[in-house]
């Protein structure tokens, strides 16, 4: 078992490594979510009908998933068939790696102001606050678990996107440094408890890390953002790290 500036270590470093091969191949992973307007005349009418009345859902959100899953395959290749697990999941030799891939609409603020909905299966943060999260903070008492989400923000049916963000999620263990601040309602509510939206704009740092190398070191960054946006539209904080910013 790490101790908690040894976790956080760990946790930065794979949030890097994704990072970094994101970046390189930034210009592919644009080209694959815009292709399914190729072919949106075969599937937009039946989308559309399947979503709930007078909501208007993300038509990228289980496409997107393919997208990185066809992306991760080369880069890490153990995928791990756990029926518990975010989208993505892979055994690495000193941790197990999630990779949850979430969307939203632009026009839909209250889905990723300064925060991203974490369901049960995608985090091992929020035990200490009752909220039942179903990963273990460590795998088979030695191996931490490390959770991070890509949170791809964008217009309905059309091309490009508003913003892409990486985002570290903190393990249970460092609940004792996160606290409840980090915690708001999911949208099931609190009463259900299966899920809740990590706040990430309430402690944007790897908070033991700073306090280490005396800097930020973020626990976010954004990988794109649209030319006309402006990170605190999106992020709520202001000095969030952006690699990539362009107009479409």
């Amino acid at each position: 078992m790490l101790d908690d500036i040894e976790l956080e270590e760990l946790e930065w470093e794979y949030f890097k490594m994704l990072k970094l091969y994101l970046k390189q191949d930034f210009t592919h992973i644009l080209e694959g979510l815009d292709s399914r307007l190729k072919i949106k005349e075969n599937w937009y009418e039946n989308f559309i009908q399947t979503a709930r009345k007078g909501y208007k859902a993300s038509d990228l959100d289980t496409g997107a998933e393919r997208i990185f899953h066809h992306f991760f395959a080369p880069i890490f290749k153990f995928p791990n068939s756990a029926p518990v697990g975010a989208d993505l999941m892979y055994e690495l030799p000193e941790a197990i790696l999630h990779v949850d891939i979430k969307t939203a609409l632009i026009d839909n603020p209250a889905d990723y102001k300064g925060k991203i909905n974490v369901a049960t299966n995608q985090t091992s943060y929020g035990k200490k606050a009752n909220i039942r999260t179903n990963l273990p903070e460590y795998y088979l008492k030695n191996k931490p678990c490390l959770t991070y989400a890509i949170q791809i923000i964008h217009e309905h049916a059309k091309p490009g996107i508003k913003a892409l963000i990486l985002i570290s999620i903190p393990n249970g263990q460092l609940f004792s440094i996160y606290g409840k601040s980090v915690i708001k309602s999911g949208k099931g509510g609190y009463e259900k408890g299966r899920d809740f939206r990590y706040h990430y704009a309430e402690e944007p740092y790897f908070k033991l890390l700073k306090e280490k190398y005396k800097k930020d070191i973020f626990r976010i960054e954004f990988l794109y953002l649209d030319k006309d946006l402006l990170s605190k539209k999106i992020a709520v904080f202001d000095n969030a790290p952006i690699w990539k910013q362009t107009q479409d």
